[in-house]
């Protein structure tokens, strides 16, 4: 049997997240989670209730494993909160409803080579997941006009005429929007605009 490439220790505020952030870690081969309070891991994930903002299982986890490169898995933080967590070696802060298996095993892999970063820098980081610090609008006026005329029906070609741009350029908006927003499509775009009563 083969040693795997990088081994991750886990904590979470509860057994229902473990169990699917394990789920999600299980996606790739070479990551292994190591068991609770098994040592020997090269990359930490730590996912804190969403809204504990005092970040009681980073602090269990370093207690126990040491400040290892690392990913935070949170709900907003204080200034305080992003001080705390790059100080415990914290590479990357993710917000709850961004982790999705690709993101997720891509942050815990490039935790382990990350240079070690600023509590700026992870705040900086959170904002632009969640678009913006202070409940900012999440989406830029462009993505919104397209999204607008998506819900209208119209299909690319229609909404690239209806802008003056390309059918490669709507695109490519759409594109980066659901990237930025960690959303899979089109559609979920559109339903998070209306929820975010953008539309």
């Amino acid at each position: 049997m083969n040693a795997p490439d990088l081994r991750v220790a886990l904590y979470t505020a509860d057994p229902l997240t473990r169990a699917g952030l394990i789920g999600m870690l299980a996606q790739t081969t070479g990551l292994e989670v190591v068991p609770s309070g098994g040592r020997g891991a090269d990359v930490l994930v730590a996912a804190e209730d969403p809204v504990d903002h005092e970040l009681p299982v980073l602090r269990r986890a370093v207690s126990e494993q040491g400040a290892l490169p690392g990913v935070l898995i949170a709900g907003p933080l204080p200034p305080s909160g992003h001080r705390s967590a790059a100080t415990a070696g914290v590479r990357s802060l993710l917000p709850h409803r961004a982790v999705r298996p690709d993101r997720l095993i891509a942050e815990v892999v490039a935790a382990r080579s990350a240079v070690k970063t600023s509590a700026g820098r992870l705040a900086a980081g959170y904002d632009a997941l969640v678009g913006g610090p202070c409940g900012a609008s999440r989406f830029r006026e462009r993505e919104l006009r397209v999204l607008r005329l998506i819900a209208e029906g119209k299909d690319t070609a229609e909404i690239g005429e209806a802008m003056g741009y390309s059918q490669r350029t709507i695109k490519n908006i759409l594109h980066q929007a659901q990237r930025r927003l960690a959303l899979r499509n089109r559609a979920q775009a559109v339903a998070e605009a209306i929820r975010s009563g953008l539309i």
